[in-house]
């Protein structure tokens, strides 16, 4: 024979009733430091990607969050490793190919930079002109003699015999090469003639190489405004943990293999994103912004002993710190089986209250 009723059942036919036993936990709270030196040199050299074993084995770990990250105040837009450093042209029936120095540029230093590579590899100390126009800002490329080319529809193949393989960018429709971040569409260029010369009437004569562009009797407008800064954001992939979901980038070759089907995603690829900000001197933290990274897990983790992290761009690539260091910071909340316990307290006699 038993009683019930709403909250307990007890039998009757035992000296001792039964009691619903209810098990309490408190959260634990841990957070662990990483600093990008902290990893073994010889076996992960890049710190894009590397593991860690943590100091003491976590155990019933209900979630985990990214909390606070430093990243370094310069990253590189342009590098052998994101394969846009070079593009081809053609100039008196000759295809060359130039390869622009690695790192981060002004507009200004871009243009630069282009203007003498590009008159080196003709041997020609004046003869091309790339002049970034302020007001359109966009990028012009001028020629003082000889009509010329722009074959940004060639894709160029990158040596990765010193670094770490990369996914191919060429098939991209953003970021897929130097051209790019110029303004450029996977298109060849011709350039239009006009004798009369090429003026930008807000810029005082002294100002531009050859005055004012008067020399200038070839030349190809960028037909879209360029970027050079490079991405915004970092997603770090913490190996076994992510909870993240991202769309693919638009890929042109999927589109013209699977159709409408290349409009996917994939589940769980990234376990936070960390916003960066425009290269500057400064590093960046982020606790100035709210991470809604917090992921939970049920059940618990029932133990945590080493992590991987891998840090990358939304298409893929890894991303070259260029040895800089950085440090972020992981919040472990973990159940901890908690008794009730009394604390039977004597107090000395000499003790003053």
């Amino acid at each position: 024979m038993s009683y019930h009723n709403h909250n307990q059942e007890f039998s009757l036919g035992n000296s001792k009733p039964l009691i619903n036993r209810e098990q309490n936990y408190v959260l634990d709270r841990k957070l662990v430091s990483v600093h990008s030196e902290d990893r073994d040199i010889t076996k992960w050299p890049n710190s894009n990607t590397f593991e860690i074993m943590l100091p003491e084995t976590l155990l019933n770990v209900q979630s985990m969050r990214l909390v606070q990250s430093t990243m370094p105040g310069t990253f590189f837009t342009f590098s052998n490793d994101y394969q846009n450093t070079k593009f081809k042209f053609t100039i008196g029936n000759v295809l060359k190919e130039i390869t622009i120095q690695e790192g981060f540029y002004t507009p200004e230093q871009l243009s630069i930079e282009l203007t003498n590579k590009m008159n080196r590899t003709i041997n020609s100390d004046a003869s091309f002109n790339v002049f970034y126009d302020e007001v359109k800002h966009k990028m012009w490329f001028g020629h003082t003699d000889l009509s010329f080319n722009l074959n940004f529809e060639n894709k160029i193949t990158y040596d990765f015999s010193n670094c770490e393989q990369q996914p191919i960018v060429w098939d991209n429709h953003s970021k897929w090469g130097l051209p790019y971040y110029l303004g450029f569409e996977k298109k060849t260029y011709h350039s239009v003639q006009d004798l009369s010369g090429l003026e930008f009437d807000y810029v005082l004569p002294s100002n531009v190489s050859g005055g004012n562009g008067v020399d200038i009797r070839n030349y190809i407008e960028a037909p879209l405004s360029f970027t050079i800064n490079g991405d915004n954001c970092i997603y770090l992939e913490v190996d076994k943990y992510n909870s993240y979901d991202e769309l693919y980038p638009y890929n042109e070759s999927s589109t013209k293999t699977y159709g409408n089907n290349a409009y996917a995603g994939k589940v769980n690829s990234a376990f936070a994103k960390i916003p960066i900000r425009s290269n500057t001197d400064n590093t960046y933290d982020s606790r100035t912004l709210f991470q809604h990274n917090i992921v939970h897990y049920d059940p618990p983790i029932e133990r945590i002993t080493r992590l991987k992290f891998k840090f990358r761009f939304h298409d893929g690539r890894l991303i070259n710190f260029q040895n800089f260091p950085f440090d972020f910071s992981l919040e472990f909340n973990s159940l901890r089986n908690e008794m009730d316990k009394k604390y039977n307290i004597r107090v000395p006699a000499g003790y003053v209250k």
